[in-house]
């Protein structure tokens, strides 16, 4: 997309992925919405805390970390911030199936940013991080996530390329 604030671009309707996906989260009964990102200017329309990577250029599971620590010891929703497609029924479905520790949107795959995470787990997150490993799909997969079905999986799709961001209607 020739950005790394995808999460910010406008979308044909004028909002942004990031405000979509708060709306949708604060739906459905997650709060505080928070977005963990290294430059909290990009997305200050989308009026919700930015909290900084604690391990900077590490990728998502850096920021599911940081997330983990600002807010424990309340669980997280995690989200891709580019999937302005989900919708409040899609984190309903995630938190009703949560059992605790870990639930994650399957479609024809895993969604490793789509998930509720446990507080519990923020050592487990960090032992991967200190080892190197930076995997989520590979970290989600060894503590044993429970899957949260979904056959649509458009809500699921994210910009990766301008035409993606057209049809984001």
């Amino acid at each position: 997309m020739g950005t790394p604030h995808k999460a910010a671009l406008r979308l044909p309707d004028g909002s942004t992925p990031v405000q979509r996906l708060a709306t949708a989260l604060q739906t459905a009964g997650c709060a505080p919405v928070v977005i963990v990102a290294n430059e909290a200017g990009p997305y200050a329309a989308a009026g919700v805390r930015v909290i900084p990577d604690r391990r900077p250029g590490l990728g998502p599971l850096a920021g599911i970390e940081a997330a983990l620590l600002a807010l424990a010891p309340a669980p997280i929703c995690v989200v891709a911030g580019d999937m302005p497609g989900l919708g409040a029924a899609e984190f309903h479905r995630l938190i009703a199936a949560w059992d605790g520790r870990l639930a994650v949107a399957w479609t024809d795959r895993m969604q490793p940013l789509c998930a509720v995470v446990a507080s519990t787990l923020i050592g487990e997150v960090s032992v991967a991080l200190d080892r190197g490993e930076h995997g989520v799909y590979r970290l989600w997969e060894r503590l044993g996530a429970v899957p949260v079905r979904f056959t649509e999986d458009v809500a699921f799709a994210d910009l990766d390329t301008p035409d993606d961001l057209a049809r984001c209607q």
